[in-house]
């Protein structure tokens, strides 16, 4: 007798966190099978949780295969301290992967973060946008429950409460995909629903205004930096020739004058990270739907963006240049002055979302790229890179 209940595809889930951090805590294994496991007891469902991205499948295109882990209701649990946001580029790129491709189909319910360590600084205030993408979220604090340990009652407690909302959010986006399933029916039988998904005019509305976003975004970005470089210059000059505890004093005023220059770039940085992440979204929906509905018209503007948006790359690595310049000369006085190492952090971060939100540009660079060439078109004046 064939058991059909227990042959039935199981939810995928996948967990998102720091070696760093599960090194020391040692919670990521006894997570995975205690989910597993309360998932199947106490509400009858089948989940199976995935550690590493290897074994998810994602492989290098992993960006676009986002899409296919929402359609079947794939929940994204980031395991949150710390080193998430600032020792691993990877997981905040997979955090504003999903995050933007879930937010753009409404099933930010398949996204349930755990705060491992640093619970007090998920504000609503924080510079980071990643930070503040999870505030908004329904998280689930497990500080307690992995100092306890696996085992513990704590423990047990806690793993109960969240396979509880990890089911309830498999619910929730189900039902939601049911809908979507009912509008995509529409767009193929030619119809475009008014609220329940754009079109081609409305995509076109919202490239538009990420990208006049993203060059404010820029802009704030080099003129902070203008300023920056200004007072070191100022710095550099004052203290030539001067005596060691003078130059001491002088380096702790500037301290004073770069940390908000530095946390602007890092509020920037960040904010600039998260529309990236939005903008390669909403380009590779886009391009989904152009492709369907290709005519040489929109071809021949498709190109004419893409220039546009490789100009623009092209400007966000000079930008990247200046800041790495700017960080290495810095670093030997970071290196003796405390003042000036703290106030130079937020610079630092700012600086590694903006390497995070171009490495995401220059990849979806290559997909329009490879789209495009693989199109005929009429004569046009764009050159294609």
């Amino acid at each position: 007798m064939t058991d059909f209940m227990s042959d039935q595809p199981a939810v995928q889930c996948f967990l998102s966190f720091t070696h760093e951090d599960d090194g020391f805590l040692n919670f990521v294994t006894p997570l995975k099978s205690s989910l597993e496991k309360f998932c199947a007891s106490a509400h009858g469902r089948k989940i199976e949780v995935f550690v590493d991205r290897e074994s998810i499948g994602w492989g290098e295109d992993w960006r676009t295969k986002i899409q296919d882990g929402l359609n079947a209701a794939m929940v994204f649990i980031p395991a949150i301290s710390m080193n998430y946001f600032y020792e691993s580029s990877a997981c905040r790129e997979e955090l504003t992967a999903f995050y933007a491709k879930a937010n753009e189909l409404g099933l930010t319910q398949l996204i349930l973060p755990l705060i491992v360590l640093g619970h007090e600084l998920i504000t609503d205030q924080s510079d980071d946008a990643n930070i503040r993408i999870i505030e908004k979220l329904q998280y689930v604090d497990i500080k307690q429950a992995v100092l306890a340990g696996a085992g513990t009652a704590e423990w047990r407690r806690t793993m109960d409460l969240v396979a509880d909302r990890l089911i309830k959010a498999i619910r929730s986006a189900e039902a939601t995909l049911e809908k979507l399933k009912k509008c995509d029916q529409l767009l193929l039988d030619g119809f475009v629903p008014e609220k329940d998904g754009p079109g081609l005019p409305e995509y076109n509305e919202n490239l538009t205004k990420i990208g006049e976003l993203l060059e404010r975004q820029f802009d704030a970005i080099s003129r902070s930096l203008d300023d920056l470089a200004d007072e070191m210059r100022q710095v550099t000059g004052d203290v030539a020739g001067l005596a060691p505890d003078a130059i001491k004093a002088r380096v702790v005023r500037a301290a004073d004058t770069i940390k908000p220059m530095a946390v602007t770039i890092q509020q920037v940085g960040t904010d600039f990270e998260a529309t990236v992440a939005e903008t390669d979204s909403t380009i590779r929906s886009y391009m989904r739907l152009m492709d369907s509905h290709m005519t040489p018209e929109l071809f021949d503007r498709a190109r004419r963006e893409y220039d546009e948006f490789v100009e623009m790359l092209d400007g966000l690595l000079r930008l990247d240049v200046r800041i790495t310049e700017f960080l290495t000369q810095i670093r030997p006085l970071e290196a003796i002055n405390a003042p000036l190492r703290a106030a130079i952090r937020p610079l630092r971060v700012g600086a590694q979302s903006i390497q995070l939100g171009m490495r995401t540009m220059r990849e979806l660079s290559r997909t329009i790229s490879d789209l495009l060439a693989g199109r005929p078109s009429r004569p046009t004046q764009g050159v294609l890179h």
